[in-house]
């Protein structure tokens, strides 16, 4: 899977829905709503799409990738 081009300079490897973990369940994620980060997010099919990426696979080739992601914290880069 390569990345992905999307006119900001950046290359990224998702272009699934990505929703927010919330303390009672998932919402689908809005990047234009201003509201307080969530607790962790969701990316469905993530795992199984990275772990077939050849970099991935050649680099690891016994290990896995998940769809849940917590976040722990901030960081200015």
């Amino acid at each position: 899977m390569p990345g992905l081009q999307d006119g900001s300079g950046l290359c990224r490897i998702w272009d699934g829905q990505i929703y927010a973990l919330t303390g009672g369940g998932a919402e689908q994620l809005n990047s234009r709503e201003a509201t307080p980060a969530p607790k962790g997010l969701l990316l469905p099919a993530f795992g199984a799409t990275f772990s077939e990426w050849p970099d991935f696979a050649n680099a690891n080739p016994h290990g896995s990738a998940w769809d849940a992601f917590t976040l722990t914290g901030c960081s200015d880069e």
